[in-house]
């Protein structure tokens, strides 16, 4: 080996190099560094669904002043001056349920076969309630009842259509799994959002306590899907700090055959409190 192969391996094997070179002895071949890795990135956090903060939220789901946001589809209030409640038939209105079967609403497309419905529903509760009105239209049928009572009552007694909607194999005590077949064609993003919105209002997320913070529809691969974004409040040991969730609940449709599917998901939870007429969040 020369004079100057050898200092040059010297130079390789003993310097500390301030860059990646390759190095060679005499007419030998070159040796290559291995690459150096990038450094690791901690994946980007999800966006938050909603700009409201949390203070914004707790004020809401504390003070009831806005359940849904502007748009959101509400039924129309009645020229009524005492109590209206509104609410579709269930098959355990009709018939006892055993123990493994599950509550959900009914459906038909027979006018007559509605009727005889409401008047077994009518004739089987504690106070009879006499048929005033009767309307229908695309989605359900509607027979208007007043309650025989000191302080009357109005009932909107509704039974879905079928051909809009068959109820059939839901759960009504679950938040998630099956929630039926929509049958109105065409199935888009602007259907599923009325179903969604519309049967939000015979859950217990339509009470005090509880608002709906965003509706939208969302991109699913080959499905369609509607989220509302909903929080809810959490009662604490009085005198502390209450929780309040914010969850996903979702209804997914085959566009083909309009199978409908319920989840729900959990995205975040914080604390607060209300007192003296202040709300405010609790630390931690």
């Amino acid at each position: 080996m020369s004079l100057a192969s050898r200092a040059l391996r010297f130079l390789c094997l003993g310097g500390l190099a301030a860059a990646v070179t390759a190095c060679g002895g005499g007419g030998g071949s070159g040796g290559t560094a291995a690459p150096v890795a990038a450094p690791a990135t901690a994946p980007a956090a999800a966006p938050r669904p909603v700009a409201k903060t949390d203070l914004e939220i707790a004020q809401l789901v504390y003070t009831d002043r806005e359940r849904t946001p502007a748009g959101f589809q509400r039924d129309p209030p009645l020229p009524w001056n005492g109590q209206v409640a509104t609410f579709h038939l269930k098959n355990a209105d009709l018939a006892a349920l055993t123990a493994s079967e599950a509550r959900h609403e009914v459906c038909t497309d027979d006018w007559n076969a509605a009727l005889a419905w409401s008047e077994q529903v009518a004739q089987s509760a504690p106070a009879y309630s006499d048929l005033v009105e009767t309307s229908a239209n695309e989605r359900w049928f509607e027979f208007g009842r007043v309650v025989r009572s000191p302080d009357p009552r109005y009932q909107r007694m509704r039974v879905f259509r079928c051909s809009y909607v068959d109820r059939g194999g839901v759960d009504l005590g679950a938040d998630e799994g099956r929630a039926g077949t929509l049958n109105r064609r065409p199935i888009d993003a602007t259907a599923l959002a009325a179903l969604s919105e519309y049967l939000w209002q015979f859950t217990l997320y339509n009470n005090f306590g509880h608002a709906v913070l965003a509706s939208r529809g969302k991109a699913a691969g080959g499905a369609l899907e509607h989220e509302l974004v909903i929080a809810s409040l959490e009662r604490g040991a009085t005198g502390g700090c209450d929780r309040v969730v914010v969850r996903a609940w979702t209804h997914r449709a085959d566009p083909g055959s309009g199978a409908l599917a319920l989840a729900t998901q959990s995205l975040w939870s914080f604390r607060a409190r209300e007192g003296a007429g202040t709300i405010e969040l609790c630390p931690g």
